[in-house]
């Protein structure tokens, strides 16, 4: 298995804290850290720690490789450490990555201080549910975007075109996000439009299980999962089952969210989190 270089900010803050590990903080499928850098910065600033914001592989900026797994995914995220000489650090996981920390935290203890996964559980289960309403319906609703668009029009002006959809008083908070990650993911070559983000590639390894995980083991770390309203990633029921292998594990719930709450109302989020971390 050889590991990855992946593409990262570092954001800090000037008083953040020397003695406090820093926080590593990973998109869900199809995103990338651009959309995070916001939520990077109030988080060092809030918790006065370094917030490094990663690029999986095979997304954004990362390289792209013929091998794409969560567990392949994992061992960069090892480099990673290793490459920045992290000893120890707490993982903030939106959805898709969130196993991630988890697999981490069960080989390797003690680089994980504290895990706060985003309408996510510490598995992925492959059912036909999460993937035709969740993972599905947002690999189409870009790649509509992308047949929608006038080949003729520069790049300038199809991101412009899209970024003005998405300041239309009639977009909700996650149709905004939606449409600035579609516009700051946009490419041409030629007269053709395509994605950073091999977004095709990425949906048929899910498609293939190559981002399955299931319960391995106890794992003794806390860990705070915040959900929205409503969540179908992480309802009561399943829960109670996170707790028989992760006694540690916390809830939350942001009411009047979707999937990307922390995006949605972020000063909510990061104050829950600074007060998980400091407790």
């Amino acid at each position: 298995m050889e590991a990855v270089t992946l593409a990262y900010d570092l954001i800090e803050q000037n008083d953040v804290r020397q003695d406090a590990n820093p926080i590593i903080l990973i998109h869900g499928i199809f995103w990338n850290k651009f959309m995070m850098k916001e939520l990077g910065r109030t988080l060092s600033k809030e918790t006065k720690r370094k917030v490094y914001t990663l690029d999986l592989r095979n997304h954004n900026e990362s390289p792209s490789c013929k091998k794409c797994d969560m567990v392949l995914m994992t061992e960069d995220i090892k480099k990673f450490f290793r490459d920045h000489n992290i000893k120890t650090a707490t993982f903030i996981c939106h959805s898709f990555s969130s196993p991630i920390a988890y697999l981490i935290a069960l080989e390797q203890p003690q680089l994980v201080e504290k895990m706060v996964m985003i309408d996510h559980g510490p598995y992925v289960e492959l059912s036909e549910k999460n993937r035709l309403e969740n993972v599905l319906s947002q690999y189409n609703a870009q790649n509509r975007f992308l047949r929608s668009l006038d080949p003729k029009l520069t790049l300038a002006d199809a991101k412009k075109k899209i970024l003005s959809i998405a300041a239309m008083p009639s977009a909700t908070k996650a149709q905004e996000l939606f449409l600035k990650k579609v516009a700051y993911d946009l490419l041409k070559e030629g007269q053709k439009f395509k994605w950073k983000t091999d977004i095709d590639f990425v949906m048929k390894k899910y498609t293939d299980m190559a981002f399955v995980v299931k319960a391995k083991g106890r794992c003794e770390h806390e860990i705070l999962i915040v959900r929205c309203s409503n969540s179908v990633r992480v309802s009561d029921e399943k829960f109670v089952g996170i707790l028989k292998q992760n006694p540690n594990a916390k809830l939350e719930t942001i009411d009047d969210t979707t999937h990307l709450l922390m995006l949605e109302k972020m000063d909510i989020f990061v104050e829950i989190v600074k007060k998980f971390l400091d407790s």
